[in-house]
């Protein structure tokens, strides 16, 4: 242990955070020296794959010291989180083993077990430490504010959008939706049904041995999530945009989709999807359904005001913004994993 505490002083600490979509991925290096950070680089290469020049950038930096982490925030279609680590009410069908899951304190976030097989593989001369749920980055990014009553919580990326409910520090709904893939158009429109979730209420880490996905797979490294979240530092106040009074849950999700189907556009995908998240927290009995009032929006992306208008108009809700970076948060993740 003296040891170890030794060579840890002696040596810079690495911290690698890559986010990806289908287009681009980002990758942020913070190199720290102690507790104290010595620098920060963030590059950004073009598409999904491992390509030579991030895997030359990522190793310039990897190869200064034997003490590096590579951490990677999950943008799998097939993933979630449910408000329980107890989550037989949860389960539809009797498929086994789709999911492989972790539990934190009194929630569960989820993932397919191919496509963590299929990104161990992607990444596999690189090697990944951590693996980071979205809804990992909403508890903490929000940490000062997931105390309060019922209230909605969204983490928007350029493809995807993360949606979950918390109430006293605690998750009672959430949602994951892939706002760019033509084919879920029509599912945000008209709301999708719930994917055949299998869990394993023993497991805390993502563990890629125990995955069988098929022969290409049967020999992956070990992936280990978080188990703890402490707190994160408090950021300023978010500038409130005052609407009309609330209505029942049954006006909230009757909105006016044929007057927007003629300009669908990305902003209202990403309506529907927190309007169809409302509807399934609303009325599903599974969920305790208190009335939402407010919803605090992280953006990682550009987003236009006419969300915010959809939101306040139709949904009557209290709507507060403000940009995250998404890499930041990440290695905040990591770092508290290694401390």
């Amino acid at each position: 242990m003296i040891l170890s505490k030794i060579m840890h002083g002696l040596y810079l600490k690495i911290y690698i955070s890559i986010v990806a979509s289908s287009t681009k991925t980002h990758v942020s290096i913070h190199t720290l020296k102690g507790n104290k950070i010595k620098d920060t680089r963030v590059k950004v290469f073009e598409g999904e794959e491992l390509s030579q020049n991030m895997l030359s950038f990522i190793h310039s930096f990897t190869s200064e010291s034997p003490f590096s982490y590579i951490s990677f925030l999950d943008y799998s279609l097939h993933q979630g989180a449910v408000p329980t680590c107890k989550v037989e009410e949860f389960l539809k069908s009797s498929h086994k083993d789709i999911y492989t899951t972790l539990c934190y304190d009194s929630w569960s976030s989820y993932t397919s077990k191919i496509d963590l097989g299929m990104l161990e593989k992607k990444y596999s001369s690189l090697g990944l430490d951590f693996i980071f749920s979205p809804f990992c980055i909403i508890e903490n990014f929000f940490k000062d504010k997931i105390t309060m009553q019922a209230t909605l919580y969204v983490l928007i990326q350029d493809e995807n959008i993360s949606i979950a409910v918390f109430e006293n520090s605690k998750l009672k709904y959430a949602e994951f939706a892939d706002i760019k893939n033509d084919k879920l158009e029509s599912e945000l429109m008209l709301g999708d049904e719930k994917a055949e979730l299998n869990f394993d209420d023993d497991q805390m880490s993502v563990n890629l041995e125990d995955i069988d996905v098929d022969d290409a797979f049967s020999d992956l490294d070990d992936l280990t999530n978080i188990q703890d979240l402490d707190s994160m530092d408090e950021f300023e106040d978010f500038t409130e945009i005052k609407v009309g009074d609330k209505e029942t849950k049954q006006d909230l999700v009757n909105t006016k989709d044929e007057e927007h189907s003629a300009g669908f556009n990305e902003e209202y995908k990403r309506f529907n999807a927190i309007k169809n998240a409302l509807k399934t927290y609303y009325t599903d009995e599974k969920y305790e359904n208190n009335f939402i009032e407010s919803v605090y929006i992280a953006t990682a992306c550009d987003v236009d005001n006419s969300l915010k208008n959809y939101l306040e108009e139709e949904l009557f809700l209290k709507v507060y913004v403000r940009q995250v970076d998404i890499s930041t948060e990440v290695f905040d993740l990591a770092k508290r994993e290694k401390i």
